[in-house]
């Protein structure tokens, strides 16, 4: 569920909570709060590193050491052809935040810009430099009028740069629908969009750091002339090579895919597009931070109920693999895993670990469980820390059971609902803008038994204590055997006559 929450609402409910203090001790300075509050709001966006409304790339990760560069909205017939032909003899790549209705106007530039291995990003249909002013279906309109102009290309773009760089209370949640980030630049030279172009390559190399995303404009100038303005991008591209300053394209500078290509009917899902941006650090991070204390015991618990559940398998599911933190271990005590992710990234780190480890009885399959063919029947179904992000669990279970072959086993562990929980969740829609799903043993005993499982055991484990039930459930539940040939089920049995 979409849940983007930012840190524009701690900061309101902190100042609502100050209000209400200050009523009883001083009902003239109550109001403060609330006006500070809207003065940060009013001044936010005009900052646009600024992560108040929504979560905002405008650096490269610390691990690299070189700057992208990026060209705003275009594309134009008398500077992008000629720039494309720059970048070409540079050896450089780029990304270009094309806007809808320039994609539509020139589509032959467009197709350059692809064919010359640039990346295209969402610019608005319009570039209206009030967007931001209107309401979220006029902005969400924008965004994805675009997205529908730029898949004619056979692309998806993923990350949306908000025209003059200003965002909003409303941009995270419209990005979330269209599967998107929010990309805006640390190093501008100042051109007001190519109104000043003299001296801007020395401007830019004046002020360049290592990680910088360079703002510029490939538009012709409102003063001066073309070949003035690429004489400026090619000073400051030989200026940056000068000084050792490697120039990489942005998805290898951010470490997130910029642009899909392909046929889509539409990008990723919020979950594909964090979990797609996280796969290379997603192995460090499960075991160095916070995280670390929930997936060790999910580790413990996986290890203890292996050779109960998993060795001698046949064919095994394994849903929300991610890297195959749990399915190289399955892989080697059944004849088959199929491991499930919505995120291709993580899964083509799956499929080199399982290389590596000499392991080919892994087969990945792509997609929302939810929705896709799971490709049964299956000895055991498992999941760890992943059921949280399916939009209807029961309903779920009621498929996944038909999934199962008879007397085969479901295994997972998930979060169960508890005040820490509560914490996480609100921490985890902070960072992906998403609400997990929580749920408590009753609740999952009751779907379980709905969906016709049999031997449902259900119990909680991590930091259980007087006041805390704990903040995982670890389940195994079967389904019922085949019954005996030539027996009818009791539900089928004939009426009695009256």
């Amino acid at each position: 569920m979409i849940c983007p929450l930012s840190p524009s609402h701690f900061v309101a409910l902190g100042a609502f909570q100050l209000f209400a203090v200050l009523l009883f001790f001083n009902v003239n300075l109550a109001p403060l709060p609330l006006i500070v509050f809207v003065v940060i709001c009013c001044i936010s966006p005009l900052f646009p590193r600024f992560s108040f409304f929504l979560p905002i790339v405008s650096r490269g990760e610390r691990r690299t050491n070189g700057v992208a560069l990026t060209f705003d909205d275009g594309p134009d017939p008398e500077v992008t052809p000629q720039l494309l032909e720059l970048l070409a003899r540079q050896g450089v790549t780029a990304t270009f935040f094309v806007t809808g209705e320039r994609a539509e106007r020139y589509p032959e530039i467009v197709r350059a810009i692809l064919s010359g291995g640039h990346a295209v990003g969402n610019h608005s249909y319009s570039h209206s430099p009030f967007l931001m002013l209107k309401g979220p279906a006029v902005l969400g309109r924008e965004v994805a009028s675009a997205q529908a102009v730029f898949r004619q290309f056979g692309i998806v773009p993923l990350a949306f740069r908000p025209p003059v760089g200003i965002t909003n209370s409303r941009l995270w949640r419209v990005l979330l629908e269209n599967g998107m980030f929010c990309v805006n630049f640390s190093l501008r030279g100042c051109d007001m969009g190519n109104r000043r172009v003299g001296n801007l390559a020395q401007r830019l190399l004046a002020k360049v750091r290592p990680r910088d995303i360079v703002l510029l404009h490939d538009v012709a100038p409102r003063q001066g002339d073309v070949a003035q303005l690429l004489n400026e991008f090619s000073t400051l591209i030989d200026g940056l090579k000068q000084r050792g300053v490697e120039i990489l394209p942005l998805a290898r500078l951010i470490g997130k895919e910029v642009m899909q290509s392909g046929p889509s009917e539409s990008g990723p899902n919020a979950a594909e597009l964090f979990y797609n941006g996280l796969a290379e650090s997603y192995d460090e991070e499960q075991f160095t931070s916070a995280v670390s204390l929930s997936r060790s015991t999910e580790l413990r618990l996986f290890a203890a109920r292996c050779p109960e559940l998993f060795a001698g398998a046949g064919r095994v599911l394994e849903i929300g693999a991610g890297t195959g933190i749990f399915t190289m271990e399955i892989a080697r005590n059944c004849s088959e895993v199929v491991a499930a992710d919505i995120s291709g990234n993580m899964l083509a780190l799956l499929e080199k670990k399982a290389r590596a480890a000499g392991l080919d009885n892994i087969i990945v399959l792509k997609g929302n469980v939810e929705s896709m063919e799971l490709q049964g029947p299956f000895s055991v179904v498992c999941a760890f820390s992943a059921l949280e992000y399916l939009a209807d669990l029961p309903a779920f279970f009621r498929r996944l059971a038909r999934e199962v072959e008879p007397g085969g086993a479901v295994y997972f562990i998930t979060a169960r609902s508890s005040l820490f929980r509560f914490f996480t969740q609100i921490g985890n829609a902070v960072r992906q803008g998403l609400w997990l799903k929580a749920h408590s043993r009753r609740e999952i005993e009751a779907m379980l038994t709905a969906a016709g499982f049999e031997q449902i055991a259900v119990c909680s484990h991590l930091l259980k204590s007087l006041i805390s039930g704990g903040m995982l459930l670890e389940v195994v539940a079967r389904k019922g055997a085949a019954p005996a040939a030539g027996t009818a089920p009791a539900a089928s049995a004939a009426p009695a006559q009256g």
